[in-house]
């Protein structure tokens, strides 16, 4: 049986949400524009498709936070946490997945941006800035070949 979100409340006032204040999200339609999402079961938002890195589904439920509200009251929302936050986290999957394949991957810098999305769930710009962090912490070394894990 499919959900009813027509009781989705559309336009907010400007103060009404945080920008990147953590939000819980159903995802309930898929439109030219992106993804439109339930927020806490109360408001509707809209995902952007350009910043759509993964697959969903209708009903899936998913942690999001909040980027703007617009000037006409609509709710825009990220999948992913600010950009700082957002590098942060991409250290953990790029340290598993060179552990994974022995601690040395053809991953870097001349990487396809499609390739890092499938990989990684994150755009090129995010995983460049992950790879320069860890780079600066001494925990992998940046090769012609892709990266290394620092033994």
């Amino acid at each position: 049986m499919k959900k009813n979100y027509e009781y989705l409340i559309e336009h907010v006032e400007p103060d009404e949400f945080s920008r990147w204040q953590e939000v819980d999200l159903e995802v309930y339609a898929f439109t030219d524009l992106g993804i439109q999402v339930a927020i806490n079961d109360e408001y509707t938002g809209l995902v952007y498709g350009n910043q759509v890195y993964d697959k969903y589904h209708e009903g899936q439920k998913l942690k999001g936070y909040i980027t703007g509200v617009r000037e006409d009251g609509r709710i825009d929302v990220s999948l992913q946490p600010d950009k700082g936050r957002h590098v942060h986290s991409t250290f953990d999957k790029i340290l598993d997945h060179l552990k994974a394949v022995g601690g040395k991957s053809e991953f870097g810098d001349k990487s396809s941006p499609e390739d890092i999305k499938r990989e990684f769930k994150v755009s090129k710009k995010v995983f460049k800035q992950a790879i320069g962090g860890l780079y600066k912490q001494g925990k992998i070394k940046i090769t012609g070949d892709g990266i290394e894990l620092v033994r």
